[in-house]
């Protein structure tokens, strides 16, 4: 009878130990299950805060003109509301065919598209501060983002004579290009 009964006390000290250790490895799965769930969470809280963060940045960057399709109007627009500000005596634009963007650091994924507008500026000056005014003025009036390529700046008379106040005593002649990025189609 005693040996029957450590048989059987054995048995259900091994079926004890077998639960438990079960209900351990059970243990185990589901909290590396929460961990993994929990981990999967705040890498979905960050993903949320970056959609937050970088869609008011796109929605800013659409509404400026950089994103989508040319705004040819509104540089112009932009750029004669500035000239009604200086009061320029001559300033004349040649706004040509929108065409690739490329400067030797810029890196572009490649369902990105950037491109620019090249427009000849020809600017009748009384000074040469003329001339940075009005690009200031463009960067105020406009948030799309555009590069001067090249101005180039000729005296109208001759060296060492005095300026004439309400007469151009200066040309200008610029390539500004204004940029725009889209998405390939």
């Amino acid at each position: 009878m005693l040996a029957v009964a450590l048989v059987v006390s054995a048995g259900l000290l091994f079926l004890a130990f077998e639960y438990e250790q079960h209900k351990f490895d059970d243990f185990d799965a589901s909290q590396k299950s929460l961990e993994k769930t929990h981990r999967r969470y705040l890498d979905l809280v960050k993903d949320i805060d970056l959609l937050e963060q970088h869609s008011k940045k796109y929605a800013d960057f659409k509404a400026s003109g950089l994103l989508g399709g040319e705004r040819r109007l509104s540089w112009v627009e932009s750029l004669e509301s500035t000239n009604s500000v200086l009061e320029l005596p001559t300033l004349t634009y040649n706004l040509e065919p929108q065409e690739g963007f490329s400067r030797p650091a810029l890196r572009v994924d490649r369902d990105v598209v950037v491109s620019s507008s090249p427009m000849q500026l020809r600017i009748s000056m009384l000074h040469e501060e003329d001339l940075f005014a009005l690009l200031d003025g463009l960067k105020q009036s406009i948030s799309t983002l555009f590069t001067v390529d090249s101005c180039s700046l000729d005296l109208i008379g001759q060296v060492g004579k005095t300026f004439d106040t309400r007469r151009p005593n200066l040309n200008a002649n610029c390539v500004v290009r204004w940029i725009n990025v889209d998405v390939k189609s």
